[in-house]
């Protein structure tokens, strides 16, 4: 391990000269702006000082304590002044808090300049996961490096929108492949119903589709009386399917309609039964189109088991529900990066037929960072 001090006229000039001075790998313990030379207090020329350790980690044992301050002194053959001290010290405290197994709230920020770590921070507090949150701080480290001049916060900002943007747009965030048969599953208290009937109304009222309603859903006589109230505002009919092998003669019954909307029954879908005896209803129609309702708010360590189960259906795309009961967004990218499938929807109320935004990865990124969520 060694430490080292540079100054340079400009911050991404002292990046560079760390990357090739110290290497690759190294830690940014601080940096500052410093005024140098002048004569008589006058014509001072502003330096940015970088004070950089070369930290190899990956060759030390877990089990080893974090190197002292002499030993430190030692192998790198410098006598460091009280500032320096004072960086070295913190570095080996955090050294052993990591052997302790203790963690910080948010880890690794110290290495950025100031506007990634106000970043970073805010991508952790809306819960992005880690592994995102260093993968985009990395490549705003590398930009910032390359870059003429010192970024302000706010550009720093827009590039890790634009990064994050990027990073989710390899997936299909178109909002219907116009299949006739849409069918929305998941778990109770999601918000299929209603989220059904603001597709529906869209399609009819705004595309000027013939729509019909199918039901799956027997299991609580609400959840009928509900579809039928939106079937009777919006003047189109439903059918309800009491046993599995009715689906296909109501499917049959709307042979010359443009799209018809499949409501399925709330189960507790971390239990495979239930996505199994779903699965052998819906995947007896070809021209099928799904999506799995998620609410904004749900646990990941709930939506996993959930994920996983539905595995076995060909699911399209997510649906997010209830945008508006919560602040925090970070989980929706975590989904659909981990299950490599895109949200083509967000519901932000109860409305019907409004109170659904058809998605892109740029509305995501405005969420992440508060632009899209008033």
């Amino acid at each position: 391990m060694g430490i080292k001090k540079i100054t340079a006229p400009s911050m991404p000039e002292a990046f560079q000269r760390v990357k090739v001075e110290v290497g690759e790998e190294a830690v940014i313990l601080s940096s500052r702006v410093v005024w140098t030379g002048g004569i008589l207090g006058f014509f001072k020329k502003k330096q940015f000082e970088v004070i950089a350790v070369m930290d190899n980690d990956d060759q030390i044992p877990e089990n080893v304590p974090a190197p002292t301050l002499k030993a430190i002194s030692e192998n790198t053959g410098m006598k460091p002044n009280e500032y320096e001290k004072s960086l070295l010290s913190e570095l080996a405290e955090l050294k052993e808090m990591v052997a302790a197994g203790r963690k910080t709230v948010h880890p690794d920020l110290s290495v950025y300049p100031d506007p990634i770590q106000t970043v970073a921070g805010k991508l952790l507090d809306q819960e992005l996961d880690e592994s995102h949150v260093k993968k985009i701080s990395e490549r705003l480290l590398e930009n910032w490096r390359q870059a003429n001049k010192e970024p302000s916060e706010n550009e720093t900002m827009q590039e890790a929108k634009k990064i994050l943007a990027e990073k989710i747009d390899q997936f299909n965030f178109s909002a219907s492949s116009n299949k006739k048969f849409v069918a929305l599953v998941g778990p109770t208290g999601v918000g299929k119903t209603t989220t059904l009937a603001k597709l529906a109304a869209h399609s009819a009222l705004e595309e000027k589709k013939k729509v019909a309603f199918i039901t799956l859903d027997t299991y609580r006589i609400a959840a009928i009386e509900q579809l039928k109230t939106y079937a009777g505002l919006l003047n189109i009919p439903v059918e309800v399917v009491y046993e599995p092998q009715d689906f296909a003669k109501a499917a049959e019954n709307f042979a010359d309609y443009d799209r018809v909307f499949i409501d399925t029954a709330g189960r507790n879908y971390r239990e495979a039964e239930f996505v199994h005896a779903l699965n052998n209803i819906l995947s007896r129609e070809n021209d099928l189109e799904t999506f799995l309702v998620l609410t904004v708010g749900m646990k990941e360590r709930d939506i996993d088991p959930i994920m996983d189960n539905f595995q076995q259906m060909s699911i399209d795309r997510l649906i997010f529900t209830k945008a508006d009961e919560t602040k925090v967004y970070g989980p929706m990218v975590n989904i659909m990066l981990k299950y490599k499938m895109a949200a083509a929807y967000v519901t932000t109320g109860q409305d019907v037929p409004d109170d659904i935004i058809q998605t892109s990865p740029e509305l995501f990124a405005d969420y992440i960072f508060g632009d899209g969520s008033e």
